[in-house]
This record gives structure tokens, C-alpha cells and sequence, in this order.
């Protein structure tokens, strides 16, 4: 049953009660200077009360013939309203809404209807314009209603607020929805949709970040407002609590049947200078195999360990990146992240494998940091091997090798003085009595 028939059950109800043969019903004009009596026949109560029955059974045939029936009488205003009000609920239960219109209206032009029953009308009709998208109609037509209605529900609270946002008047439609909102005994989905809705269009984001902190704590299990919430984070430019939104949705595991999603939270968390927390993820959602150990998604890995300064991890991904491809760029990292963590000993074979598979953007840096590596490891001669081979690629790696062989000579040099200063002080020892 849609709500136009069950507000025709009510007030049809209500009719058939108030009016009884020779019974009046008391109805106050607009100027409300004078009040005038409307009764119902009973010839015309009788076609209205066959029409109302055959309504409740769908017998649409025989609402109208009763109603036709009733037509040929010689009808007072009050019982031509009541016929007009009939018909127009006998359309609005077909779903002929704008036949519906047509005969509310007329029903309306008569002012014979009671006071309430006319207030239900309108409040019918504006529902009716809203349904047929006349939505400046229906904002008339509450604005018409409202006054003479103490307490307006929140459901005609809405009807407003939506009318006022289809036609893209967004500042008049928000008091509306928050109207609606606070007379609201529990929360209602649709209508914290609309509010959003309207922060969003007149950005007013921190609005919406409020709205939707509300709706995320309500249905938690909905991502979209998780998305949403990170999105009007985004706009107010606050990248960290836009992260923190996103991680909570990941926590509640709404994430786990996307690896775009997964992988994108990755992301915020490298963003937002917190790679640890993007690595560990990645590496739990492999594990789980919800993430792809693909090249691409091992070098995000290895980019989040590298920024977190978790070089032994980073290298443990580089051991699974570097057979892929063979590419030497995978070694030639390795043998930087050693060298980060000053173990030389590892350096050395890392930059032998970056030498050996080629492929390089900047192929002297191998050498130079192979050199680099067997000069701390007091390996003089082969850093010098090391560097003349960097000096080979000329530019900047050459002047660097440069620099990196003086100071191997000068530290040659120290060795060599002190090594033969101790020659001397043993031989000098030797030879005292």
C-alpha cells in the first residue's frame, strides 16, 4: 500500500464519521470573519461510502462508477469536495499522479473541507507535486501547510528540505534537514544522506566531516561514509585525519575485498609520514594473500620499509623484487641500504651483483660505493681498482671518485708512516745493549 492510499484510509475514515445524515461539519472560511455548515446528503454519503469501500478492495471500476453516480447529484460544495478528494485518491492509489493533482486541487479551490482534512490536502498534494518533480510546487504548498501545523513531522520536514535541494537551493533546504534530524527518535539513513548531500555542495566540508562522524558511528559497517569522511578530511586539507578514517574502516575490515582500497591506504600512510603503518599492512595483506606480490606492489613495500628506515626489511623485499626482473637497479639498492646500516662486508657483494646484471641509470655508482665499502674495510688496493673504474663514467661519479681516491691514498699513506715508524722503533729496540 503506497502513502497516498493509506492517507486516504485515514481521512476517508474521519469523513465517513463527521459526516452522518443531517450531522454538521463546521467549516472556517480564510477570512475566518464567518463559519458555515456543511452537511451530506444522504444519497451522496451512501455513493461516497460505496466508492470508499470499493477503494479498500482495488475495485477501481466501481470507484468510479460510484463516483460518476455521485457527479449527476445536485452536490453541495462540501460533497463536491469530498468527491473531488475521492477521485483524487482513487488516481493517486494508480500511481496517475498528475490526475490526482488535478482533482486535489479542484477539491482545494472549494474551501468546504474542515480544517484538518483540508490540512491533510495539502499535505497530500505536496507530496503529490514532489512525486511528479514539480518541486516548486511542493515548496508552496508546505510553506502553505506548515503554519496551521503545531508539529510538523520529520518525514514533511524532509519532503521540503528535498524539494528546496532538487532545485539546487541548497541554504534554504539545510535548516529543513537539521529540523528533521533533531525531532528524529532514531537516526534515519536517507536523511543524514541528504544533510552530506548539502554540506557537500556548499563545501562546507567541516560540516560534513561532522555529519558523517555521526553517520560512520551509527552504521560503521558502511564504507562509503568511512570514504566519504576521509574525502572531506581531504578538502579541509587535514591529509592525517583523512588517513586515520580510512585506517578505522580497514581495522572494522571493510577494505579486505579490495586490493585498490588496501593499496591505497598504503599510500595515505606514506603521505602522511607514516610508512611503518603502510608497510606492516601490505606485508599482513600478502600474507593473507588479499595483496598481489607483484612488482609493482613489492616496490611500494620496499619504498614504505625504506622510508621507515626499516633497511633490513627493505632488503628482504628487494630478494624478492631483484629475480623478477634481473634488473641490476634492485642490487644497487641493496648495496645502498647496506651501506646505510654501514655494513660494509655486505656492500660489496651487492654492488658486484648490480655490476654483473647492468641495466643501470648511473652505472659508476656500483664502483663507487664498491670502492667506498673495501676502503672501510682497510681493502686499499681493490677501492682503488674500485674507483679508477668509476672515474671511467665521467661528470659527477668521476669527481667523486676522485675525492674517494686521495683520501684511500692519504689513508694508505697514514698506514704506511705508522707501519714503518713501528719498523723503526722495533729496529731501534733491537739494537740497544
Amino acid at each position: 500500500m503506497n502513502q497516498f492510499s493509506m492517507l486516504f484510509r485515514y481521512f476517508a475514515a474521519a469523513f465517513i464519521a463527521a459526516s452522518l445524515l443531517a450531522t454538521p461539519v463546521v467549516a472556517q472560511e480564510e477570512e475566518k470573519k464567518e463559519k458555515k455548515q456543511q452537511t451530506i446528503t444522504e444519497r451522496a454519503y451512501k455513493r461516497l461510502e460505496q466508492a470508499h469501500a470499493a477503494l479498500g478492495e482495488k475495485n477501481y471500476e466501481e470507484v468510479l462508477t460510484k463516483l460518476k453516480q455521485m457527479e449527476q447529484l445536485n452536490l453541495n460544495d462540501y460533497e463536491r469536495a469530498l468527491m473531488y478528494q475521492t477521485y483524487g485518491f482513487l488516481y493517486a492509489d494508480q500511481a496517475q499522479y498528475g490526475r490526482a493533482i488535478e482533482y486535489f486541487e479542484r477539491c482545494l479551490s472549494l474551501e468546504s473541507l474542515p480544517d484538518t482534512a483540508q490540512q491533510g490536502m495539502l499535505f497530500s498534494l505536496a507530496g503529490l507535486y514532489s512525486a511528479e518533480a514539480r518541486y516548486q510546487k511542493t515548496i508552496d504548498t508546505m510553506l502553505r501547510w506548515l503554519p496551521n501545523e503545531p508539529d510538523p513531522s520529520g518525514d514533511a520536514l524532509i519532503m521540503l528540505a528535498a524539494a528546496y535541494s532538487q532545485l539546487q537551493r541548497y541554504n534554504e533546504a539545510l535548516p529543513w534537514v537539521e529540523k528533521a534530524i533533531a525531532k528524529a527518535p532514531e537516526p534515519k539513513e536517507s536523511w543524514y544522506q541528504l544533510l552530506v548531500a548539502i554540506h557537500f555542495e556548499n563545501k562546507s566540508y567541516r560540516s560534513a566531516a561532522g555529519a558523517l562522524r555521526k553517520m560512520a558511528g551509527y552504521w560503521p559497517d558502511k564504507l562509503s561514509y568511512w570514504e566519504m569522511l576521509s574525502g572531506a578530511y581531504q578538502q579541509l586539507g587535514d591529509d592525517v585525519e583523512a588517513a586515520a578514517a580510512m585506517r578505522l574502516a580497514y581495522r572494522k575490515g571493510l577494505l579486505s575485498d579490495s586490493e585498490s582500497k588496501l593499496l591505497n591506504l598504503a599510500r595515505m600512510s606514506m603521505f602522511v609520514e607514516d610508512p611503518y603503518q603502510g608497510a606492516v599492512m601490505i606485508e599482513k595483506e600478502m600474507s593473507a594473500g588479499r595483496i598481489e606480490r607483484t612488482q609493482k606492489n613489492l616496490e611500494l613495500l620496499l619504498s614504505a620499509w625504506t622510508a621507515a628506515k626499516e633497511f633490513e626489511k627493505a632488503i628482504g623485499v628487494i630478494d624478492q623484487l631483484a629475480p623478477m626482473t634481473g634488473d641490476g637497479e634492485y642490487y644497487l639498492q641493496k648495496a645502498q641500504l647496506y651501506a646505510e646500516r654501514t655494513d660494509w662486508a655486505e656492500v660489496v657483494p651487492a654492488a658486484e651483483q648490480a655490476i654483473a646484471r647492468g641495466g643501470l641509470k648511473k652505472p659508476g655508482d656500483p664502483w663507487i660505493l664498491k670502492g667506498m665499502a673495501e676502503a672501510e674495510l682497510g681493502r686499499f688496493r681493490d677501492a682503488i681498482d674500485s674507483l679508477t673504474e668509476a672515474k671511467k663514467f665521467g661528470g659527477n661519479i668521476s669527481r667523486q671518485a676522485e675525492g674517494w681516491i686521495q683520501f684511500v691514498n692519504d689513508r694508505m699513506q697514514i698506514k704506511g708512516n705508522a707501519s714503518a715508524s713501528a719498523t723503526a722503533a722495533s729496529s731501534s729496540a733491537a739494537a740497544s745493549p
